[in-house]
């Protein structure tokens, strides 16, 4: 059941997009929620989307269980991660290099930079060694769970944006302005959208 006025207004803005396409897709699948995907603990899931980077989510999902399966107890798993062995877990030594030095800051070091502006966040966070704009974006909108999170990186999210303006001969990236401050919602009805295409192909 959708109970969110935030979900709600991200329908009702997105309906009326310059896309009929997408649109039209948003009435008939409705108002939906940002979904729970990595927990709401913000420092575990930032690790947790590191280890997902370039994986499939079979794999990511496979490692992080058996990771918190050996270390269920946070502190023990901060620990683990610290001092990763990245042939056992079979995460790159890159991987394991930005994990390490998540862990190692810790929860003070990021509820200080969750109190910075988006922009200022960002700029903090992309000093890190490893992390890029995906992974990200991905903490803001799964984690943190804002509204109006866009990654032009994720190639879903790309090709679509790009198919439903192309079809209504509009820019791709006003399409993407038009959905602020919603831009969030817009990823995940692409991603639906992505989703219902692959089924009837």
């Amino acid at each position: 059941m959708i109970n969110s006025s935030i979900a709600l207004s991200a329908y009702t803005h997105l309906a009326k997009t310059g896309s009929k396409k997408l649109s039209k897709f948003v009435e008939v699948t409705g108002p939906i929620e940002i979904p729970n995907r990595y927990g709401d603990d913000a420092l575990l899931g930032l690790l947790r989307i590191i280890v997902g980077q370039q994986l499939s989510d079979q794999a990511a999902r496979s490692i992080w269980n058996r990771l918190t399966d050996r270390h269920p107890d946070r502190i023990n798993l901060l620990i683990a991660l610290h001092n990763l062995d990245a042939s056992i877990t079979g995460l790159s030594k890159s991987k394991k290099r930005t994990l390490q030095e998540i862990a190692t800051r810790g929860d003070t070091w990021l509820d200080e930079i969750e109190k910075e502006a988006k922009g200022i966040r960002a700029a903090k966070l992309l000093e890190i060694w490893g992390l890029g704009p995906w992974s990200l974006a991905m903490w803001e909108l799964f984690v943190r769970r804002d509204s109006d999170t866009w990654s032009d990186q994720d190639l879903i999210l790309r090709r679509v944006s790009q198919c439903l303006a192309l079809e209504d001969d509009i820019n791709r990236y006003e399409l993407i302005r038009s959905a602020s401050p919603f831009r969030s919602f817009l990823s995940l009805y692409c991603w639906r959208f992505n989703d219902a295409q692959k089924r009837t192909n």
